[in-house]
């Protein structure tokens, strides 16, 4: 006689699977494995570097200095990371030029915040950075700015690839162009994907403007507005007065009737001879997938070339390339590092209002904390899911 042996197969139950393998998502994965984490699974819609959501591109602004205090706090932190993560992938990923902030009254939280958390800096007004920089400026006399020392460049893609390649040195799996439909909520959780199905103990959601698509199947809506804006790329007349061994990056605010108007900028690094600069002030789109179906941002180019005509001396009237990203923003502007309500297996990051690349270092830490259980390193509760929760009347 023949014996037949059937032998099941029992799906794979993962430690943590991570969804979302932008800088938040490559972030968490990264710090996970690097701490002893096994069998972690990302998981990642798009190719690994794509540039479809809010991590591409060849440069982010970084500082240590925040308005906020708990900012402050974690971006002392997150630079030591960022430097770990150099060191381990041997790739150069932060370029210091220092950060100039200007403006009118507003700037004076920047400056209060610089002083009490004794961050190296230098006071100037309008006129004396108009001296300091003389091919370069065109401010008012009296504007207030602050110039601080560790303000610098990350240079985004390569950052996102470095922390990948490090959590699949790790031990990391990662799977790309796996779109996540949904998830069925359990002690162990399923993640539904349009290439079969995964088991988690614990998920981690970083999909940035997708977020609400994704949650929405367990019966979460955050409050997140979705962005889209315009990073824009300027020639000039002096470009090596604009290099990045010779300018900072830099920040505008000003104060528009209740609200602070800011732009900001970077000086040539990414593109030979190109200034960039940006206006924190997107319009909404209610679909990240209809990103580029848009035409709304015709008006930031021109709010931009008129910020850059007044207050730079010697740059091209329009910009030479146009590139599109999205981001995420809360009420607050403040970002969610909290479990899911009522999937407390689930924890999400999401709402980063354009801040999250330089913090994503310690994002990873906290969510991987949040996930295994860990005492938290920081104060959390400024960035808890229930701060929009109505209280419920008292009877």
């Amino acid at each position: 006689c023949t014996c037949v042996l059937l032998v099941y197969l029992i799906p794979m139950i993962y430690e943590v699977i991570v969804i979302g393998a932008g800088v938040e998502g490559s972030a968490t994965g990264y710090y996970l494995t690097s701490r002893g984490t096994k069998n972690v699974l990302m998981l990642e819609q798009f190719d690994a570097l794509h540039t479809r959501g809010s991590s591409h591109g060849g440069s982010r602004i970084t500082r240590k200095a925040y308005d906020q205090p708990y900012f402050v706090k974690m971006m002392e932190e997150a630079f030591r990371l960022w430097s770990e993560i150099e060191q381990q992938s041997g790739k150069k990923l932060y370029h210091k030029t220092g950060i100039l902030v200007f403006g009118d009254n507003c700037v004076k939280r920047f400056i209060n915040s610089i002083k009490l958390n004794n961050i190296p800096h230098k006071i100037m007004t309008g006129s004396e950075a108009n001296r300091e920089y003389n091919q370069q400026l065109q401010l008012p006399d009296d504007y207030l700015c602050i110039f601080e020392e560790y303000g610098g460049i990350l240079r985004a893609t390569i950052a996102v690839a470095a922390m990948q390649e490090l959590f699949v040195r790790n031990g990391g799996q990662l799977l790309d162009c796996h779109k996540v439909t949904g998830l069925i909520p359990g002690p162990v959780v399923t993640i539904e994907t349009n290439k079969g199905s995964f088991r988690a103990k614990k998920v981690i959601v970083t999909v940035g403007a997708w977020t609400n698509k994704l949650l929405e199947t367990t019966g979460l809506t955050l409050p997140l507005k979705i962005k889209r804006t315009e990073a824009l790329y300027w020639s000039t007349s002096n470009p090596e007065a604009f290099s990045s061994s010779k300018f900072p990056t830099f920040i505008h605010k000003k104060l528009v009737g209740d609200s602070v108007e800011e732009f900001y900028g970077l000086p040539i690094h990414e593109y030979p001879g190109l200034l960039k600069a940006g206006y924190h002030s997107a319009p909404e789109i209610s679909d990240p997938d209809e990103r580029d179906a848009s035409s709304c941002d015709s008006a930031t180019s021109e709010i931009v070339t008129e910020f850059i005509q007044k207050h730079f001396k010697g740059v091209t009237k329009k910009p030479s390339i146009v590139e599109i990203c999205m981001y995420t923003e809360t009420p607050d502007k403040g970002p969610f590092l909290d479990r899911h309500p009522f999937c407390h297996n689930v924890i999400i990051g999401a709402g980063f209002s354009g801040h999250g690349f330089k913090l994503a270092p310690i994002v990873g830490k906290i969510l991987s904390e949040i996930a295994l259980g860990h005492p938290p390193s920081y104060d959390l509760s400024p960035f808890k899911i229930d701060r929009f929760m109505k209280p419920k009347a008292s009877l």
